[in-house]
């Protein structure tokens, strides 16, 4: 319905729907396009958390499906719109839930915020700035787990513990219609940042101490626009270049950046990584199947599944892969991939 967002939790061998969960929402989209949602939930101890687009924060009991809080992020943190709304999505570590939501709390910035997983209660917030649209993502240190984002002006590491700001590095774009959407790609105390808009990639470490080291940027390699790529012994596959403008297939070297190989003509798509394999959904619907391999793309086999302007990240589960356009959700068995 136009005036509310919907949540469905579906049985994933009948697709029957088990519950729904409603809210009103007053999200318009200023460029035209749908009026959301636009993140993806995430579910951790049976609850989901939903962050809307036009800046709801819920909490909802996962059996079965019955709010258990919310947070109006707007209200209470004047978190802005934006080019396209509020389009992160949750981190939930350590009882805390974490999104970049671009407000203000009390006198203080709240670019970045953490809530109490269970209750809703604000634990902290943190720096000032505009909200983006990357979700972010825990490196785990010795002593401490991290939560990275990769925000609006750059990277920040924050203690999810005290909400203390180890590192905020700037690294973005000098075009102000510019985004930074694809999410910190973590590899043990590393992680990797992709960006379009003249942005390019980059490989950080960080130490015991929780400093920052860079250890490589690099641009025109992979510049991810929105669809974060995907780690895999030692390499990363991901999309390149701008949505609009038509993108290529890439593997990278993650240790030095170092490009594999670069297939052009999928057109834009999203990928994810199931069995050594990479399970790629292109934006006109094909699923493809290929090797996920530094020495050569070679496809196992593709079909189509969906139709044009899908754009949704599939999911994949105990050999099923599920997807959905803008009128359809499909589950498809793929059994072992050979």
């Amino acid at each position: 319905q136009q005036d509310q967002a919907q949540l469905d939790c579906l049985n994933d061998t009948t697709g029957k729907v088990d519950w729904t969960f409603r809210y009103p929402t007053n999200y318009v989209d200023t460029f035209g396009f749908d009026n959301g949602p636009r993140s993806t939930p995430t579910i951790s101890n049976n609850i989901v958390y939903l962050h809307g687009a036009e800046g709801m924060l819920h909490a909802i009991d996962l059996i079965s499906g019955k709010m258990l809080w919310k947070r109006d992020l707007v209200k209470e943190f004047q978190s802005p719109q934006g080019f396209f709304g509020r389009s992160s999505s949750p981190l939930v570590v350590n009882n805390a839930v974490m999104l970049d939501i671009g407000g203000k709390h009390e006198g203080k910035g709240a670019n970045l915020a953490a809530f109490d997983a269970k209750t809703g209660a604000t634990r902290w917030v943190q720096g000032l700035g505009e909200a983006d649209y990357a979700a972010p993502n825990a490196l785990k240190l010795a002593d401490r787990t991290l939560a990275v984002f990769f925000k609006r002006s750059g990277v920040a590491g924050i203690d999810i513990a005290s909400g203390k700001a180890l590192f905020d590095e700037p690294f973005r774009s000098s075009i102000h219609a510019s985004v930074n959407a694809a999410s910190p790609v973590i590899v043990d105390n590393q992680f990797f940042l992709s960006s379009c808009y003249d942005i390019g990639c980059g490989l950080w470490e960080v130490t015991a101490e929780g400093t920052l080291k860079n250890l490589y940027k690099k641009n025109d390699v992979l510049d991810c626009h929105f669809v974060t790529p995907v780690y895999h012994q030692g390499h990363l596959y991901g999309f390149h270049g701008r949505q609009e403008m038509g993108q290529e297939l890439r593997c990278l070297r993650l240790k030095d950046g170092s490009l594999q190989w670069k297939i052009p003509h999928l057109g834009a798509g999203s990928l994810i990584i199931a069995d050594d394999k990479l399970l790629i959904l292109t934006e006109k619907g094909e699923l493809l199947v290929a090797k996920a391999t530094p020495t050569k793309f070679e496809i196992l086999f593709r079909t189509q599944v969906l139709g044009f302007e899908t754009r949704a990240l599939p999911a994949y589960s105990n050999g099923w892969f599920y997807a959905r356009d803008k009128r359809q959700l499909v589950s498809i068995q793929l059994g072992k991939m050979h």
